[in-house]
């Protein structure tokens, strides 16, 4: 015992050390990953909203830059009188530029027609502008401030209109053009390095490029822009501008703020770049080590865990091993009993055998009194001693127990007397002290075996009773059948003959007569032959029509020929078996419906007859409308001898063997039932008797 714990422990030992580096692994990686992606996130979405930010700043002053010089007076006059005042706006935009951020402001002076009366960046003047600046004209019919962002023919804009008054005459509008450098030089002096680009479908557009720098067809609006990143961008630009949250590479954390148009599109793209060092990890870094200083934690506790309970069970080893030896000293007693009481006191004859040698290890009470052997000369026999199969064949049998491939046989055994029984066999290999060994029960089945034969017999007997019976009634039918045909052969015959006898008899009337002659003899021929096959003896299951097997019956029972109405409704159906069986079948069911309408009067005869196939069954539903059959006999008609017709006219063997046929044969069920149908919308009550049979051929 002591042996067997040092290793169990060890092993749950080891499976918890190693189930609790996993659990703290996983949680530890997935925890990290998480903070690690919200960090990234936060830092990404910190990005977009300084890029955001900057905008609004940027479009805010250059409003606020088009709102101060609006005020003032000397543009007020130059505008108001038109004269050629001396007004240098280049030195305006020198001056702004020296004084704040903005390097690059441009200042436009127009008239209240739309004439541009100055421009800061160009020599261009006194141009109507109207036609070309789809704005302007709103503009000047109402004046208000107006503020975008937008690309034109040289560069993406930061735009701002402003009304210029004096007292309450509007004289014209002031405009002011920022670019984005000065965001990008803001960004840069915060250590982050900006690439803006303009999107793809203003490329035309942008006739005279400010900074003359494209990246495919996307114009790089900041002059700034570092030559790496360009380079970086230009590998795979389209998944660059459509960074949605953010991108790590070597070096760089990139992230992108998409700048929409007034109509909601893409204009252009802020992509930014951070250097991955700036990004402080330091709070995840303590959080990693904290959880592994558990991790170590956890592991020492579970070593002491396991480090006393082996302790404590060393110590209980001596008393503990005691109690465990007389437990299982205990254990293997009652094993022993129950082995005698099993083995020894069972009713059931049982052996043991060595399939090696064949000998007889140990047997039961139950073999002694059976093969009426002493037990010591018993176990000095073989296997082979009791059965009449050679050594070879009961190898064989032995073999296929062994390999489970065959644990039920059926042979003949001899007993001490020469006595010869048939016996079933159950056997499967044991293991007693690591030997393998034939465990057998055997059952004498000597006297259910004759019993089987006798109903055999008595079910060939039915079979043969039924088959005369039918046999009468077709002889009945066929001699009902060939009075009409002798009938017109006697009539032709006897015709030619009184005529040949006057000399009247012409060409015409002799083959006329003759033809009918043949016609009849052709149709006893075929009534011979239909009875004929019916009589033939199927060894082999085939392959047939249901139609075809219902209207062999139907001639043959002589439905046609009576006062009864057949509606038959079945579509090309194969069925499988044998033949002339399913046709007795029928005979016997159409013959009791036959009898049973023979005794309405006064009233419509009708045997309707549904055929379908679904989920690999064939059902056959037989209804007539002679007025069912009593509830209290119903469930009673397919037993032998049982007949609701008078004596004198039934056997009750006819549907005790159509479901013997259906069952054996068939692998089928028929079933009888009382029911209400329909035919032509006209209510009917009779017996409908169903016949549900595989239609697989190997059923």
């Amino acid at each position: 015992m002591h042996s067997t714990f040092r290793p169990i422990y060890l092993f749950i030992l080891v499976f918890g050390l190693f189930f609790t580096f996993i659990i703290v692994d996983h949680f530890l990686s997935n925890k990290i990953d998480i903070l690690t992606h919200n960090k990234y996130m936060y830092t990404s979405n910190n990005l977009k909203e300084q890029i955001n930010e900057a905008i609004k700043n940027k479009a805010n002053s250059t409003l606020n830059i088009a709102i101060s010089l609006s005020e003032n007076s000397g543009y007020k006059e130059f505008l108001k009188n038109k004269k050629d005042f001396k007004i240098d706006l280049k030195n305006v935009s020198l001056k702004i530029k020296e004084h704040s951020n903005y390097k690059n402001v441009w200042v436009h002076l127009v008239d209240k027609n739309g004439i541009s009366r100055y421009r800061s960046w160009s020599p261009k003047k006194n141009d109507d502008i109207t036609s070309i600046r789809k704005e302007i004209p709103g503009l000047l019919k109402n004046p208000k401030i107006s503020s975008v962002i937008s690309v034109g023919i040289f560069d993406m804009t930061f735009k701002s209109i402003v009304p210029v008054f004096d007292e309450n005459e509007f004289l014209g509008l002031i405009e002011i053009i920022t670019k984005t450098n000065s965001i990008a030089k803001d960004f840069e002096e915060k250590e982050l390095d900006l690439v803006i680009l303009v999107d793809e479908k203003y490329k035309k557009q942008i006739k005279k490029p400010f900074t003359k720098d494209f990246i495919d067809n996307y114009y790089v609006a900041n002059l700034n822009a570092k030559k790496e990143l360009k380079e970086i961008i230009e590998t795979d630009i389209k998944e660059f501008i459509n960074i949605k949250e953010y991108k790590i590479l070597d070096s760089y954390f990139v992230t992108t703020y998409t700048l929409k148009d007034i109509a909601d599109s893409d204009m252009g793209y802020f992509i930014i770049f951070k250097n991955i060092k700036d990004i402080k990890l330091t709070d995840i870094l303590e959080f990693e080590y904290f959880i592994k200083l558990i991790g170590i934690l956890l592991v020492f506790f579970i070593i002491t865990i396991f480090a006393t309970i082996h302790f404590y069970n060393r110590s209980k080893y001596a008393v503990t091993l005691e109690k465990d030896v007389k437990k299982r000293t205990q254990e293997l007693n009652d094993l022993t009993k129950r082995y005698h009481q099993i083995f020894q006191g069972s009713k059931a004859i049982k052996l043991i055998l060595d399939p090696e040698t064949q000998d007889i290890i140990d047997i039961n009470d139950a073999a002694v009194k059976f093969y009426g052997y002493k037990r010591d000369y018993f176990l000095k026999l073989k296997a082979k001693d009791l059965t009449k199969q050679n050594k070879e064949e009961l190898k064989l049998i032995l073999k296929e127990i062994l390999e489970n491939k065959q644990n039920i046989f059926t042979l003949k055994h001899t007993l001490s007397n020469d006595e010869i029984r048939d016996v079933e066999i159950y056997a499967s290999d044991i293991q007693i002290s690591n030997k393998t060994y034939i465990y057998a029960i055997i059952r004498d089945i000597t006297d259910s075996l004759k019993a089987k034969e006798e109903l055999e017999k008595k079910q060939k007997l039915f079979y043969q009773q039924s088959k005369m019976a039918s046999m009468g009634e077709m002889i009945e039918n066929i001699a009902h059948q060939w009075r009409q045909p002798l009938s017109t052969i006697t009539t032709a015959a006897s015709g030619a003959k009184i005529k040949k006898e006057f000399g009247e008899l012409d060409d015409k009337f002799f083959f006329d007569s003759i033809d009918l002659i043949v016609d009849a003899a052709n149709y006893l021929s075929h009534t011979i032959d239909d009875f004929r096959d019916f009589f033939k003896q199927s060894k082999e299951k085939e392959r047939f029509n249901a139609l075809s097997v219902l209207n062999n019956a139907i001639k043959l029972s002589s439905l046609n020929n009576k006062d009864i109405e057949l509606i038959i409704n079945c579509t090309h159906i194969e069925v499988a078996g044998f033949k002339n069986e399913l046709i007795q079948v029928f005979l016997n069911i159409f013959n009791n419906s036959k009898d049973v309408l023979a005794n309405i009067k006064d009233k419509k005869k009708l045997i309707k007859i549904d055929v379908k196939e679904m989920n690999n069954y064939i059902t056959f539903s037989i209804l007539d409308n002679g007025g069912g059959i009593d509830e209290e006999k119903i469930e009673k008609i397919f037993e032998p001898y049982f007949t609701t017709k008078h004596q004198s006219q039934g056997t009750g063997i006819g549907l005790y063997m159509s479901e013997q046929i259906i069952d054996k044969h068939f692998g089928g069920e028929i079933s009888a039932k009382n029911v209400n149908f329909k035919v032509e919308d006209k209510d009917y009550f009779g017996v409908n008797i169903q016949i549900k049979i595989p239609s697989n051929l190997n059923s």
